[in-house]
């Protein structure tokens, strides 16, 4: 018995630690408009070479999405005029960014950091 216990110790640390490596950070936060949350928006994440990853996010404007690498990064928001852009830095511990989206007069978006 003691032999099945100690199998399923090591399994669970060796997947603990390939989640680490598919997953170097989270970055979360709310992007509101007007005093709303802007729902049911795509968000885009990109850091360095890596291929972007998305996230939507949910009734309230809050998203949460995980990042394959630390350091700087930029947030877009691809489906709205000009595809306003943040940068963000992603590190080991979750990283809050919250933004308010302001329509400029041309048009086109803007995220702001709040």
């Amino acid at each position: 018995m003691r032999l099945i216990s100690g199998r399923w110790l090591v399994l669970a640390v060796m997947l603990v630690a390939a989640a680490d490596v598919l997953y170097a950070g989270q970055i979360y936060g709310t992007i509101v408009m007007g005093g709303q949350g802007v729902r049911d928006v795509t968000v885009e994440i990109k850091c360095g070479q890596e291929a972007a990853v998305s996230g939507a996010t949910a009734a309230d404007g809050t998203y949460r999405i995980n990042v394959p690498q630390q350091g700087q990064c930029s947030l877009a928001l691809p489906s709205y005029e000009g595809r306003p852009t943040a940068s963000i830095f992603s590190s080991p511990n979750p990283s809050l960014y919250n933004f308010e989206l302001t329509k400029l007069a041309d048009g086109k978006y803007e995220l702001k950091r709040r």
